[in-house]
């Protein structure tokens, strides 16, 4: 089994954005060149959040005004926002991180609850079976979701989701025990340490995760290029309990995202050595990528699209007010602060983004045979 993802080297802002949507899979994106990251066009191949004629979403091409608030849809009450992960980990980072700025847009209040495990499946399962009626949403770390529902076939297929946009992105980051600062500097220190048999276990999420297929291809596919010779892979229910097990030394080191790493880094107890997208990360900007060292390139499961979800069948005017509310919220003063602030970037995509970006991962872990990867090396 081999892939060939083409290596780009051009680090301005646009591009990079553009390399991490096609990383992940959004291939219909095509026409983001331009785009600044702060909102913009949509970025849906189209002009508008809703496809239709391109100014913003609401020219009532679907009956209704576009959910700005005056005659459209709007949410009645408390809105829902689950979380299929643990409290501290990236997903739930993001969804705090825009709070303030989303209930502002909003107009009512934003309950987060935190709905983890299956490999984020308990709780876009949760969502699957919700009404579509607006008042229950999700947010997502895609394509962390994707071997999950390729590996256990549940009776819903994320597939089927709504999407309402793309508000984030993160990378897959490896973080140590504070013990090893000074002696652990770089991704080659790490695979010095599994070699000598000082190490031999790493923290990651459940099988087929994308941690856990970092550490798959590296020690198996890209035998002779990286060789990573751990020996058991400690798997957890995602980035926040993968960082606490770190900073406790139950592992001596594991993969986290960056923003669900960063609480816990900024503690001193942790800190990052390496990312395994090539671009690199703007939480962490002074470790190298596996890619800067010369390493494999494995962008498509190195980055995170932080989406966000409805139900199935969920009304136009619905998807309407939330894309104009999630372009909203990544613009709004609030969103801004906390995203300068931590690093942690803030990007607005459109619903069909969204929606491809499951569709364009699906195919790509089908034709790279991941699942195959997977089953041979169950833990």
């Amino acid at each position: 089994m081999t892939q060939d993802i083409p290596d780009d080297t051009d680090e301005s802002g646009s591009n990079t954005r553009r390399r991490f949507l096609q990383a992940v899979g959004a291939t219909s994106a095509v026409s983001l060149a331009g785009c600044s990251g702060n909102g913009g066009d949509g970025g849906d191949g189209s002009d508008g959040s809703d496809g239709s004629d391109g100014s913003d979403g609401s020219d009532g091409s679907d009956g209704s005004d576009g959910g700005d608030g005056g005659d459209g849809w709007s949410p009645s009450g408390t809105v829902r926002y689950i979380v299929p992960y643990d409290e501290g980990g990236g997903t739930d980072t993001y969804a705090r991180g825009i709070q303030e700025g989303f209930q502002e847009e909003l107009g009512e209040s934003l309950q987060i609850d935190n709905i983890p495990g299956a490999g984020g499946l308990n709780g876009l399962g949760e969502l699957y079976r919700a009404d579509p009626d607006g008042q229950t949403i999700a947010g997502n770390a895609g394509p962390l979701e994707v071997a999950p529902q390729l590996l256990n076939e549940p009776s819903f297929d994320i597939r089927d989701l709504t999407g309402l946009g793309v508000v984030g992105q993160s990378t897959w980051t490896l973080v140590v025990n504070e013990e090893y600062e000074g002696e652990v500097e770089s991704f080659d220190d790490v695979l010095e340490k599994y070699d000598s048999g000082e190490w031999s276990e790493i923290g990651v999420q459940s099988s087929g995760s994308s941690q856990d297929i970092i550490v798959l291809l590296y020690k198996y596919q890209y035998e002779d290029e990286v060789g990573w010779n751990w020996e058991n892979r400690v798997q957890y229910t995602g980035t926040g309990p993968v960082a606490q097990a770190v900073a406790s030394g139950e592992v001596p080191c594991g993969i986290g995202t960056d923003a669900g790493t960063q609480s816990v880094v900024n503690t001193g107890r942790i800190y990052p050595v390496t990312t395994f997208y090539g671009p690199g990360t703007q939480v962490y900007p002074d470790i190298d990528s596996v890619t800067d060292l010369g390493y494999p390139q494995i962008d498509f499961v190195g980055g995170v699209w932080r989406g966000m979800y409805a139900p199935p069948e969920t009304p136009q005017e619905i998807v309407d007010f939330y894309a104009d509310t999630l372009e909203a919220t990544v613009e709004n003063e609030a969103t801004q602060a906390w995203s300068d602030e931590t690093g942690n970037p803030v990007v607005y995509e459109g619903p069909d983004v969204a929606e491809q970006n499951f569709e364009d991962a699906f195919s790509q872990y089908e034709e790279l045979e991941i699942l195959d990867l997977v089953n041979e090396n169950q833990p």
